[in-house]
């Protein structure tokens, strides 16, 4: 009993000391966007919202966050778009080839970024495309293709394929059987594949960086800002970006349990 004690003893300091170590430093410049003082240093002088509140008056900031919303918008739509169609696609026509399609699908998550986006601006070049917000949202939407993939086929795994065999057999046409029946059981992967992709999208530094034109990305804007140190703004510029992040995450895993919950009571 005291060495199984002990051993439950190190397994949660052990848990509790990887926990800080992920998530203190966000909490520090959470901490420090609301410092009074300009620079980044304890103890904190008084708390003050003053850098929310210049960042809301900088034009730069809040054209680079329409921008940011725009691409990670276009890159929801069109990777979910492509992600779906060849989920349902590979599923469905070509199950011979389902484990060789998947592995060449989530070539976009094992290449690194960095060789993602040399390889895309190669790409644009060859083909004489000027670099704008549309060259980032064709880049982004390569980055989340993958994940929507992936999301939507680990979904159609457990479809039951007799249910649009039943549908077909009584006259229904492929578009309505997809309509009422495929995309109904679809809907929560769809959902969570689509925030996951607004995430990726709205985060993404790299490929941005190599396919971007003169309309600048949020990441963008911090990334020239730190040229010239960590200053309080950039501090609230990452919490924010963190909060959104969370709450994207967060929306989509409660979608992903509520999903399962369905299925298994379904199931019962």
């Amino acid at each position: 009993m005291k060495a199984h004690s002990s051993s439950t003893i190190l397994l949660g300091l052990w848990t509790a000391f990887v926990l800080l170590f992920l998530f203190a430093p966000l909490f520090l410049v959470a901490v420090f966007s609301f410092n009074d003082s300009s620079i980044s240093v304890f103890p904190i002088r008084a708390f003050t919202l003053r850098w929310y509140e210049s960042l809301a008056a900088n034009e730069a900031f809040r054209t680079a966050l329409a921008n940011s919303l725009i691409v990670a918008g276009a890159t929801v739509v069109f990777a979910t778009l492509l992600g779906m169609a060849a989920g349902v696609g590979v599923h469905r026509y070509v199950p011979r080839l389902r484990t060789a399609l998947r592995s060449g699908a989530s070539l976009p998550m094992m290449v690194p970024h960095l060789i993602l986006g040399i390889a895309l601006l190669g790409f644009y070049n060859l083909v004489a495309i000027d670099l704008s917000l549309t060259t980032v949202i064709m880049g982004h939407s390569v980055v989340a293709f993958p994940y929507v993939f992936l999301i939507v086929s680990a979904r159609l795994v457990g479809f039951d394929p007799s249910l649009e065999e039943a549908a077909r057999d009584l006259g229904a046409s492929t578009a309505r059987i997809f309509w009422e029946i495929t995309l109904p059981l679809l809907a929560p992967a769809i959902l969570t594949a689509a925030l996951i992709s607004f995430t990726l999208s709205f985060d993404e530094v790299v490929v941005t960086f190599f396919t971007t034109g003169t309309d600048n990305t949020l990441p963008m804007v911090i990334w020239s800002m730190l040229r010239v140190g960590i200053t309080p703004e950039i501090n609230a510029i990452a919490t924010l970006t963190v909060v959104v992040s969370c709450a994207m995450a967060g929306v989509a895993e409660v979608i992903i349990r509520r999903s399962r919950l369905t299925a298994a009571k379904k199931g019962e």
